[in-house]
């Protein structure tokens, strides 16, 4: 029973980011007058549709992931107005971009709903820990930390993002502001902690204590203004942390500095899902939905910044021939994009077979 639930909350939430994704090229191509053949939630045999008025096919099909946006002279040149191939390289860049943008509005519209429901831990510090690395270089209560051994820090988690990477073996710099409004920098040498098993400085930061509602009663409607801002800023942030990890683990894959066995396809997706249902299941029905958008969030960034990357097949390495275009004055020989596509869309699946089989090893 568990399995099927962590398959049926998995289509659901890979159909609402798929969905948003293809919905993006949609109301793009249609505000550049570009023809939509069909809009189609799922994949495989059509099971029902329904024409519109304007001529495209809403359709549901069999297999329940994904979807796409059909649209005419998509993938040839088409002597019509109303073909993707007759409008300028500008609107085609715009129309091609518009799916990975939406998933990074749909991560930071469901980061501000989380934010604004239950609060955000702050760069604040709450306490010190006596005899902790943070204590011996002069941290204080009430300090603000700005920068992590030379990164910026704007939302908490990226402290321990960076201690992650720390090896041991120096100093590191911390960059705060303290309550006075001045700033200084403490230098101190993480510990390893045995039981956590990752390199701690020793200090826990302030939160909110609550959403919005909880902030505007301890502080007052005068503050509602600064609340607001707050909630905005966190959002974005948190955002920005979730692309620079996705990116970050995309150049290490494609470097070599991690494995393949590293990465999750579907199959590991499914576990982690059910792992996450599980662990907030006994927390009630808002917990569950609460830990769901969660990693709706950092999926929907993870697609709309793969989705970006150069990668034969996938909507970044359209922009890039598109940007040749406007460079050579002319488009590619067909040919050898489709072939370049072909070829790429093969690596893929082999790809997305490579990392399915280290799924299922994984399960065992």
């Amino acid at each position: 029973m568990d399995t099927i639930i962590s398959i049926l909350l998995t289509l659901l939430i890979f159909t609402i980011i798929v969905v948003v994704h293809e919905g993006g090229h949609f109301w793009m191509a249609r505000h550049h007058g570009v023809t939509v053949e069909e809009f189609a939630v799922g994949m495989g045999p059509k099971l029902c549709g329904k024409k519109s008025k304007k001529g495209t096919l809403y359709s549901l099909r069999l297999i329940p992931i994904g979807g796409f946006c059909k649209m005419t002279g998509e993938d040839d040149a088409v002597d019509d107005p109303g073909s993707f191939s007759s409008k300028s390289i500008g609107a085609r860049i715009s129309i091609v971009a518009a799916g990975p943008i939406m998933n990074f509005i749909l991560a930071m519209v469901l980061l501000l709903v989380f934010t604004m429901g239950y609060g955000y831990v702050t760069r604040q510090v709450a306490k010190v820990e006596e005899g902790s690395p943070a204590a011996e270089a002069g941290m204080l209560p009430g300090d603000e930390i700005l920068e992590v051994d030379g990164k910026s820090i704007h939302i908490f988690s990226k402290v321990s993002y960076v201690l992650y990477g720390y090896k041991g073996d120096r100093t590191i710099d911390v960059k705060v502001r303290r309550a006075d409004g001045t700033e200084t920098v403490l230098t101190m040498q993480p510990q390893y902690d045995a039981e956590l098993q990752r390199y701690r400085i020793g200090f826990s930061a302030a939160s909110t204590g609550g959403g919005i509602a909880t902030m505007v009663r301890e502080q007052g409607w005068s503050k509602l203004p600064s609340i607001l801002w707050g909630i905005l800023r966190q959002s974005f942030w948190s955002l920005c942390f979730d692309v620079e990890m996705t990116v970050s683990g995309i150049v290490q894959l494609i470097t070599g500095a991690v494995g393949l066995d590293a990465m999750s396809g579907p199959i590991g997706i499914v576990s982690t899902v059910g792992d996450v249902y599980k662990e907030s299941a006994g927390y009630g029905f808002m917990s569950v939905v609460s830990s769901l958008a969660s990693l709706t969030i950092l999926l929907s960034a993870n697609l709309g910044v793969l989705n970006l990357f150069p990668i034969p097949a996938l909507d970044g390495s359209r922009i890039v021939f598109l940007l040749l275009e406007k460079i050579r004055k002319k488009p590619l020989n067909a040919k050898v994009e489709g072939i370049i596509y072909t070829v790429g869309f093969l690596l893929l699946i082999g790809l997305m077979i490579v990392i399915a089989f280290n799924d299922i090893l994984r399960l065992f």
